[in-house]
């Protein structure tokens, strides 16, 4: 029975920690997606003639917004092109400047169109959805192979059914939680433009609110309890000031006896 518990929890405990570890790998890819990406996606993709061919910015230069979302920096690998991209750029429209010596050609841009947010928004969808498909690999590849486990009498059918019901269901909440943070990231980005597209974002817009009310409500909580024992480290304090000077003036009184005796 010993040796059955093992190969029990060796599949359910291998199967949540991979669906885990497919949430924070899924968390780190969507934290550097911002909508500045929009604006840096366009310069990357703008072509202009160069030696007879057709050149993206993206291979002649690494684009980047270091300090703002508004400024685009263009660090040009070859100084032997920055004056012809310097001119390309703008007369595409974009005021750009580069300073004597340096490498570095900057660029003021607009915000980024609704059209862009929106491409970067159906990209978060595609991540999103890629990273649910994960999930189903994991838990899919995890049955068969209780299923087979079972089968060849490595593993009761009681036990195989107790680890496939705890992968199910960390999968439905590793799904769920997933959905979530794509829906969040994705209405972060388009601000005003955002609407639900998939069938169950109403839901889980309901399930963002309530962790958000939740959320506050415990910061509140937090927040009065800390003034609470703010409040009563002080009452102790005066009571301990008040208790001293109690004694200090007994000790003085003393002393005044004294020197009259």
């Amino acid at each position: 029975m010993a040796e059955e518990n093992i190969n029990e929890e060796s599949y359910s405990i291998e199967a949540i920690s991979n669906l885990e570890r497919a949430i924070e790998e899924f968390a780190e890819i969507i934290e550097d997606i911002k909508s500045l990406d929009a604006n840096i996606k366009v310069f990357n993709s703008l072509q202009l003639m160069m030696n007879g061919r057709r050149k993206r910015l993206g291979d002649l230069g690494n684009v980047e917004s270091p300090d703002d979302p508004m400024k685009v920096q263009l660090m040009v690998y070859n100084k032997e092109y920055i004056e012809e991209i310097l001119e390309f750029i703008k007369q595409n429209g974009f005021p750009a400047k580069n300073e004597a010596g340096s490498q570095y050609i900057n660029i003021r841009v607009p915000k980024p169109s609704r059209m862009q947010l929106e491409e970067i928004g159906d990209d978060l969808m595609r991540r999103t959805n890629a990273a649910c498909s994960k999930l189903t690999k994991i838990k899919t590849n995890t049955g068969l192979r209780i299923k087979a486990a079972s089968e060849k009498e490595f593993i009761e059918a009681r036990i195989a059914g107790i680890a496939s019901k705890k992968i199910e269901l960390a999968f439905d909440r590793s799904t769920k939680e997933i959905r979530i943070m794509g829906l969040m990231k994705r209405k972060s980005i388009l601000g005003s433009f955002f609407t639900t597209v998939e069938r169950d974002d109403p839901d889980l817009l309901k399930e963002i609110a309530k962790r958000a009310k939740l959320e506050a409500q415990r910061l509140e909580a937090e927040k009065l309890k800390s003034l609470e024992l703010e409040k009563i480290s002080n009452e102790n304090n005066d009571d301990q000031k008040e208790n001293t000077d109690i004694v200090l003036d007994k000790d003085n009184d003393q002393d005044l006896s004294v020197n009259q005796a």
